[in-house]
């Protein structure tokens, strides 16, 4: 598969005890989703390995096309399903278990995305890892994998995802109970406490997801500051612009759509096409957006964009334009980052 063709893909999902239906309740679809869709989410799902090295902000580009490689090798398409891959049976079981993680994070932030509207989709280790142990609490207990928010509705959602190469029902378990362990968020009740395992089924190799809402929460309470969610989340994109400008002009940013600047990202390395004789064509390439106040924001002044402006402030003004701009060639998330095919 190539996420730079205009394709749409099919994941069979399950869902269980869902948002305060009388337990237990059940539903079983198909999500559909395009490949900029599951390229936004590779980007936005906020993996750990995008702050292990949290000032070498020259890594963001090659952790960023080193993920999209990795989803393109491990999956493939056949009739609009999303399948396991050939190519990795030659993997070990460790490797082929980091690959499983990793596809289970960008799956659960793309059905938060697709099925309950979540605009933001952090990992929980980030607090930790950028602004010390005493940035995110949790009575104690473990914290869950990651946190969603809601813009309008201000609400929290804690997520615990786990990818499995098989249906692993203890696996999922065991994540159901890490959430449910969780009652308040910012001393709020969080408005899903979802545990999500993906795996591929045995007889077709078909990626499947599985959801599961823990409906009350017992004692464990979450807490972190919103202004630091937000500025984790859009940081390593915004370093993904500064990297481009460092090794391109600054006429190589455009003005796309109003309030917004643009980039083109070179996926090197990655499928290149032999059959164009031009050097430009035959490489791929895709238009990465951010809107303009969040660019400032930390470009500028390195989160110091004036002294009565948070990154809080500017999100809560943050409008995003209508739908029908999308098409088969652009999509932009709730959150304003936007993709876009030439």
């Amino acid at each position: 598969m190539k996420l730079t063709q205009n394709n749409t893909y099919k994941v069979a999902l399950e869902i269980t005890g869902c948002n305060g239906m009388e337990w237990p309740f059940y539903s079983s679809k198909i999500v559909e989703c395009s490949n900029l869709e599951l390229l936004h989410s590779i980007l936005t799902c906020g993996m750990p390995n995008q702050f292990l090295s949290p000032w070498h902000h020259e890594k963001r580009t090659q952790e960023f096309i080193s993920k999209i490689s990795m989803v393109e090798t491990n999956l493939e398409e056949y009739d609009g399903y999303l399948v396991k891959s050939p190519s990795t049976e030659y993997l070990d079981a460790s490797e082929k278990s980091v690959n499983s993680y990793y596809l289970g994070l960008i799956f659960t932030k793309l059905f938060s995305m697709k099925e309950f509207d979540i605009d933001y989709f952090l990992h929980t280790t980030i607090f930790e890892q950028v602004y010390g142990k005493d940035a995110l609490t949790c009575s104690g207990r473990k914290k869950p994998s990651f946190v969603g928010y809601q813009k309008e509705s201000q609400e929290w959602s804690i997520w615990e995802s786990t990818g499995k190469r098989d249906h692993a029902p203890k696996a999922l378990d065991d994540a159901f109970n890490q959430v449910l362990a969780i009652k308040t968020v910012n001393a709020q009740s969080p408005d899903l406490a979802m545990a999500c395992m993906t795996y591929f089924d045995t007889k077709h190799g078909e990626l499947q997801g599985i959801l599961r809402n823990a409906s009350v929460g017992k004692k464990a309470n979450l807490e972190f500051d919103r202004e630091q969610f937000l500025n984790l989340y859009y940081r390593h994109i915004c370093e993904i612009f500064d990297e481009s400008l460092r090794r391109k002009p600054f006429d190589s940013v455009i003005d796309y759509i109003e309030g917004y600047l643009e980039i083109e990202l070179e996926l090197f390395g990655l499928n290149i096409e032999n059959s164009d004789k031009d050097e430009y064509l035959r490489k791929r390439r895709i238009k990465l957006g951010v809107p303009k106040d969040i660019l400032g924001y930390f470009q500028y002044n390195q989160g110091r964009y004036s002294d009565n402006v948070t990154i809080s402030s500017i999100v809560d003004s943050m409008k995003i334009p209508a739908v029908d701009l999308q098409d088969d060639s652009f999509f932009m998330g709730r959150d304003g980052i936007y993709f876009r095919i030439i």
